[in-house]
């Protein structure tokens, strides 16, 4: 075999590869730890369309803060888009490499739509996640709604709100609270106050749905909604009296719970002079 001059130059040829292998890996090696490469600029910028109102360099120092390890070469994009998405207020976080000793991070914010049980806000896509409720409110400046409702139940709630808003509309309210218990009845308190006590609803209660035909229940929510509202303003003229509370869950009306009366102004007295 070792006067196999073809074998013994095959041997040749591949040590010299290894040799050649382990030199480069080792050169690689080495420049990768050079402190040139070291992870110095990391800049944060809005996805396209997006504006970073509410994360703030602060907030993000407070989560990545000597938390990013590796260099380069060896930095984990992965573990670091996570890393990112842990903020408060980052729905999103895109991570790439910037040459050399850089990264870049490209960030969406969460847009609220309310303020979600008792301490997690709820996106304009229905999605719940945790942040500062002190920090959530509308584009105006305004307080967001206050929404509820169990686990798993924020898309059915987001929609709702839309509904409610729009059957509203006649009447120039608009809620300020939705609820959805875990029996699936929805309560509403309006701009003034108002409560409606709306119920279960067929349409997004699947037990009520399979129900029988005369359950009191099997009247949709926008039926009964729609017609306390046509009927408010004409209620409200007569009796001389708020509706504070509407209980809206009977099939052919609904109960009502009226507010003090007005209190009348008193005219203004003017002394004569001498």
């Amino acid at each position: 075999m070792w006067n196999n001059a073809r074998f013994i130059n095959l041997v040749a040829n591949a040590l010299t590869v290894l040799a050649l292998t382990a030199l480069v890996l080792g050169g690689l090696a080495w420049l990768g730890q050079r402190p040139v490469f070291t992870l110095a600029n990391i800049t944060v910028e809005p996805a396209e369309g997006d504006v970073l109102s509410r994360v703030t360099p602060a907030s993000l120092d407070a989560v990545v803060a000597g938390r990013v390890q590796g260099n380069f070469f060896t930095a984990d994009l992965e573990n670091l888009r996570r890393l990112f998405e842990g903020a408060p207020w980052v729905k999103q976080a895109m991570v790439r490499r910037v040459w050399p000793n850089g990264l870049e991070v490209t960030l969406r914010e969460y847009e609220p739509l309310g303020l979600w049980n008792d301490n997690q806000i709820l996106d304009v896509e229905g999605r719940p996640f945790t942040a500062n409720q002190a920090e959530a409110e509308d584009a105006e400046g305004a307080p967001l709604p206050q929404l509820g409702g169990p686990e798993g139940s924020g898309k059915l709630v987001r929609r709702r709100l839309t509904e409610l808003t729009d059957w509203l509309a006649p009447i120039g309210r608009v809620p300020v609270s939705l609820t959805l218990s875990p029996r699936h009845a929805w309560v509403a308190e309006l701009d003034n106050g108002m409560v409606l006590d709306m119920g279960r609803d067929p349409a997004t209660d699947p037990i009520v749905g399979q129900s029988q035909p005369d359950s009191r229940r099997q009247v949709p929510v926008q039926t009964r909604v729609q017609r306390f509202v046509e009927a408010l303003p004409a209620i409200e003229q007569n009796v001389g009296r708020p509706v504070i509370y509407a209980d809206l869950r009977y099939p052919n009306g609904f109960a009502l719970r009226l507010g003090p009366a007005p209190t009348p102004a008193k005219p203004s007295s003017s002394k004569s002079r001498p």
